[in-house]
């Protein structure tokens, strides 16, 4: 079943800026997108406020550094993931979301056409010859969220296929992958999926895709021959409890084992943490009653002791279940060398994630 209807849906307004008119990736939309044409403005202030909202769509040219390395967290390791910004706001909803404390600008924002996308995808891998090279889309909005709209994926996957040291990753919490399936050739092309168990999907992700959803669309895309990954990430103390946690989060940890040995990228953990700018905002109390500490990079996260615990359990069960290679985000030193005994650098499986990448 296609997924455009549901892509489309509540979208009232569409403004793009001059620099794009007359654009093929304006005309390949306007077969997609029902509603009226765009306005063309020269920038966003000249939206008026009152459009300001996110049933609008606002349609530019990137501007900066398109394509650039994770900023990470102060005194955590960082995996050395580089970010691809195409689209920028997100309609999920997802209470615990980041962005909410420091995206201030309403509509969605696309930057429609992928030629510069491509381009610096292409630049990063030349400048990296035998390095394994990350770069995902989802940092500041869902990967696929848009995507069977705008159609930007295809040409990412196209062209990091002609450079066997990328990885490109698909980073979701829809189960919009249908579009993708036919693309030729897949390359290393990544499709990963947030996850958390259907109780606190339910509850803190209102506008993602069910879980039973998500594991579908995963055994879709694999089938396609996409790798995919997972990432349980936040994971969310259940009534400051992490017996009562685990009761949730190891079941679907041991699910994955579905998906075969080898025929997963890599899994990620990492336990909720915020700034202290979303703190103040936080209402669910599944988030507000964990017992948050301030850490060195000035966000708040549970206990170590507490994260310490979480990981371990879920990553023996994990490396049971799937075998695939598998890292902590965001932590610190003291945390992997809880959960592993051992630094990133020290562990052979993810290695070459944690290796500097040379900007291109």
């Amino acid at each position: 079943m296609s997924s455009l209807p549901s892509c489309a849906e509540g979208f009232t307004r569409v403004y793009a800026e001059e620099a794009l008119r007359g654009s093929p990736c304006l005309g390949e939309l306007r077969g997609r997108l029902p509603g009226p044409e765009p306005r063309f403005v020269a920038d966003r202030r000249e939206i008026p406020p009152e459009h300001l909202e996110p049933a609008t769509l606002y349609l530019c040219p990137p501007r900066g550094r398109q394509l650039a390395p994770c900023p990470g967290s102060a005194g955590h390791l960082c995996c050395g993931y580089w970010t691809l910004d195409l689209y920028v706001g997100c309609r999920l909803g997802c209470t615990y979301c980041i962005l909410r404390s420091y995206l201030n600008f309403a509509p969605l924002t696309v930057h429609p056409d992928p030629r510069p996308a491509v381009q610096a995808l292409s630049r990063l891998a030349e400048a990296n010859p035998g390095r394994q090279v990350r770069v995902g889309t989802g940092e500041l909005g869902d990967s696929l969220e848009l995507d069977p709209l705008f159609r930007l994926s295809e040409h990412l996957i196209r062209a990091a296929a002609t450079h066997p040291n990328l990885q490109l990753e698909l980073k979701t919490k829809t189960d919009r992958v249908d579009h993708l399936e036919s693309v030729r050739p897949k390359g290393n092309a990544v499709i990963g999926f947030s996850l958390n168990p259907e109780a606190v999907a339910r509850d803190l992700e209102p506008g993602a895709a069910p879980l039973r959803q998500r594991m579908a669309a995963a055994r879709r895309a694999q089938a396609a021959g996409f790798r995919v990954a997972f990432h349980f990430d936040p994971i969310v103390l259940q009534g400051d409890s992490v017996a009562e946690t685990l009761k949730l989060y190891l079941p679907l940890a041991a699910s994955l084992a579905e998906f075969g040995p080898g025929r997963i990228a890599w899994v990620s953990l990492g336990t909720f943490r915020c700034p202290a700018s979303l703190r103040e905002r936080l209402g669910t109390p599944q988030l507000a009653s964990g017992r948050l500490v301030p850490c060195r990079d000035g966000k708040f996260r549970y206990l170590q002791r507490e994260r310490s615990r979480l990981y371990r359990a879920l990553a023996e069960e994990l490396e049971r279940a799937t075998g695939a290679p598998l890292y902590l985000c965001m932590e610190s030193t003291a945390v992997w060398r809880n959960v592993f005994g051992k630094l990133p650098r020290e562990i052979p499986a993810v290695r070459d994630i944690f290796q500097p990448v040379h900007g291109g």
